[in-house]
């Protein structure tokens, strides 16, 4: 009996795919998809003096993502001390600013100054030429799977 699996634009992919992820591809792969996005980011953010983690502030500002320095951990998957050396560069540069809570002293609020928002068009226009970039090749229908496969696994996650 032959090998069981799915064909796709020519190609066989064996049912053994999903052995394949769960013994290590799935975490690989979406690493070294993470680590080629930010470095894409990277180096298209760079005329703006941002790097990809200082984007993910930005825009997480921007869009009411995140006000405090422990919601921009958890938006950016960093610890503390790495997000407090980020923050520290971007109010430096003048792009945020920190300011603690009057209600709680413990908790730091961060709030994008007029220069910050300024830059939210750019950084859009930035990341639009690097997902367009990434996403070259993909038709309609493949970049649909692609979105529900992503977010089946961020709701897999949850669970």
């Amino acid at each position: 009996m032959g090998a069981v699996g799915i064909a796709q634009a020519g190609n066989f992919y064996p049912m053994q795919i999903i052995d394949e992820l769960q013994n290590g591809q799935l975490g690989y792969l979406i690493s070294q998809a993470r680590n080629a996005v930010f470095a894409a980011l990277d180096n298209e953010l760079l005329p703006l003096d941002l790097t990809a983690s200082q984007f993910v502030v930005v825009v997480g500002a921007m869009r009411g993502r995140a006000r405090t320095v422990n919601e921009f951990c958890q938006l950016a998957g960093i610890e503390a001390g790495p997000m407090s050396r980020l923050l520290d560069r971007l109010e430096a540069k003048g792009i945020v600013q920190k300011v603690r809570d009057l209600d709680d002293r413990r908790q730091v609020n961060v709030t994008l100054t007029d220069k910050g928002a300024a830059l939210y068009p750019q950084i859009m226009e930035a990341t639009q030429q690097v997902y367009g970039k990434l996403l070259t090749g993909f038709s309609e229908q493949e970049a649909l799977a692609f979105k529900l496969s992503l977010e089946k696994i961020l709701f897999n996650a949850k669970l």
